[in-house]
C-alpha cells in the first residue's frame, strides 16, 4: 500500500484541482467494470454536491447488471468527445488508448487527474493516484471522499461497495486485504445493503446468460496436466443463444472451481471485427498481468486480459501456450 503520507499528499493535491475546476469530464477503460463505473459514479455525485458540472462518458456500454445503481443509466457511450473540460477524472487506464481514445486529453483537458491501481501503469495525470497494492479505485475513492471530510450518502458508498466487491471477486481474490475489509466496513456503515448487491450481482441471470454459460462450460479443455482450464464460445455460440458480451463476463471464472486449475483462459469474439477477446483469471501461481502486458493488455496478477487479432480458436491456442509456458516449474 501506498504509504499514507504519500496518498494523502496525492488526495489533497486531487482536490485542489477538483476546488479550482468547474467542468469535469469522468471516464475509465474500455469494457467498464463495476470498479470503473461505480467510481465514475461516486465521484460525480462528489463533485455535483460541490456545485460542479460533470459528464461520464465511456466507449462502450454499462454493464447491464450495473444499472442498479442510480445514475448508471444516465452514462453516455460514444467513440468521441467533443468540446473541452477544466478537469478529465480517468480511472483504471495507463493511457488515452486504454479508455478508447475518446477525447484528446493534452487539447481537450485543462487538468487530468489519474487513479489507477493496475500494476501496468503509467503518471500521464497532472496528479496521480496510483497505488498497485490498492484492491481497487473504489478503495482510494473512500479515502478521499474521508480526506475531503464528505460523509458518503448511501448511494455513493453502494457505488463504492459494487466497484470493491467486483474487483477482489466477492472478497476472494489475493487483492482482498486488510484495508479492503476495513474499507468495506465503512461503506456498510454508511448504509450499503450487501445481500441487495448480491443479489444484482450474482443472483440474477437471464436465460440467455445461462445458454451461453452452458456453451462455454461445454467448451471446457484442460491442459497442462491439469494446470491451465480453457473456456470459449464462438460467434456461433453468441448467435444461436441470443446472448450478448455482457452475459458472459462470470464463465472465466468458472474454470477455477477446478482443484488442479491455476489459471483460465476464456476468449470470446471482440466488438471488432477479426479480434478475439481474452480474459485470464489465476489463482496466485503465475503472473497473468505479465503474460498479458506482452500480448499489448493488463491487469492484475490473478485477473488481467488482452485483445488480439484472429479467431477464438487461434487466438485460445496461443493464449494457452503463454499462459503454460509462464507457469512455475515444478
Amino acid at each position: 500500500m501506498l504509504p499514507e503520507k504519500k496518498r494523502n499528499k496525492a488526495l489533497d493535491d486531487i482536490l485542489k484541482v477538483v476546488r479550482k475546476g468547474k467542468t469535469f469530464f469522468l471516464s475509465g477503460h474500455r469494457k467498464p467494470d463495476g470498479d470503473t463505473v461505480g467510481c465514475e459514479l461516486a465521484f460525480a455525485s462528489l463533485l455535483r454536491r460541490l456545485g460542479k458540472k460533470v459528464r461520464i462518458v465511456n466507449a462502450e456500454t454499462v454493464p447491464s447488471q450495473l444499472l442498479f445503481l442510480k445514475g448508471a443509466d444516465r452514462i453516455e457511450t460514444l467513440p468521441r468527445v467533443e468540446g473541452s473540460f477544466d478537469v478529465g477524472v480517468i480511472f483504471e487506464c495507463s493511457g488515452a488508448d486504454r479508455m478508447g481514445n475518446i477525447l484528446d486529453l493534452d487539447a481537450q483537458l485543462g487538468a487530468v487527474i489519474n487513479i489507477d491501481h493496475h500494476h501496468h501503469y503509467s503518471l500521464f495525470g497532472d496528479v496521480n493516484l496510483v497505488d498497485p497494492e490498492a484492491s481497487s479505485n473504489s478503495e482510494q475513492l473512500f479515502h478521499l471522499f474521508e480526506r475531503a471530510k464528505m460523509a458518503l450518502t448511501r448511494e455513493e458508498a453502494t457505488a463504492l461497495y459494487v466497484g470493491l466487491v467486483t474487483d477482489t471477486g466477492r472478497f476472494q481474490q489475493e487483492n482482498a486485504n486488510p484495508e479492503s475489509h476495513r474499507v468495506a466496513a465503512g461503506l456498510l456503515e454508511a448504509g450499503v445493503n450487501p445481500a441487495e448487491v448480491a443479489r444484482h450481482l450474482y443472483g440474477t441471470r437471464s436465460e440467455k446468460a445461462l445458454r451461453i454459460l452452458s456453451r462455454g462450460l461445454a467448451s471446457l479443455r484442460v491442459k497442462a496436466g491439469g494446470r491451465v482450464a480453457v473456456l470459449t464460445v464462438t460467434e456461433r455460440d453468441f448467435r444461436e443463444t441470443g446472448a450478448d458480451f455482457d452475459d458472459v463476463d462470470d464463465i472465466v471464472n468458472q474454470g477455477l472451481l477446478l482443484p488442479s486449475t491455476e489459471a483460465v483462459v476464456f476468449v470470446r469474439p471482440s466488438i471488432l471485427p477479426g479480434d478475439s477477446k481474452v480474459s485470464l483469471r489465476g489463482k496466485g501461481s503465475v503472473d497473468l498481468c505479465r503474460v498479458a502486458v506482452a500480448l499489448g493488455g493488463g491487469g492484475h496478477k490473478n485477473a488481467a486480459g488482452c485483445t488480439l487479432h484472429g479467431d477464438v480458436e487461434s487466438v485460445a491456442f496461443r493464449l494457452t501456450k503463454a499462459v503454460t509456458a509462464a507457469l512455475p516449474k515444478k
